[in-house]
């Protein structure tokens, strides 16, 4: 599982929500579907006390992450988070190689 927020996403996002150094970031699914859609459109809020976080990152300030609950989403993945003005923010996913018999590694980790 990776975390990739580009430059201008991380610009938009400090706009939008306001953000200020040492806020943070969370990003989840839109939905729970089945089957699950890795779609462009996910959700992300403001959350400065991220809640059994299995994946940080910082970037200008700021801390992005993914919550344990939201694990089954973004594992075996890169999540790519980008921002252009004719599309907005918006999510790309790739395969990532980090499973183990059908777990994510860092559900692994977090276990142990």
């Amino acid at each position: 599982m990776h975390l990739v927020v580009t430059k201008a996403a991380s610009q938009w996002l400090i706009k939008e929500l306001d953000l200020k150094d040492g806020d943070g970031v969370k990003f989840f699914p839109k939905d729970e579907t089945v089957p699950v859609k890795h779609g462009p459109k996910q959700g992300y809020a403001k959350d400065n006390e991220p809640d059994r976080p299995i994946l940080e990152i910082k970037q200008d300030g700021i801390n992005y992450h993914i919550n344990f609950a939201d694990d089954w989403f973004f594992s075996s993945r890169t999540t790519t988070v980008d921002y252009q003005p004719d599309k907005g923010l918006f999510f790309t996913f790739t395969a990532d190689p980090d499973t183990v018999a059908g777990a994510s590694v860092n559900y692994e980790r977090y276990l142990m």
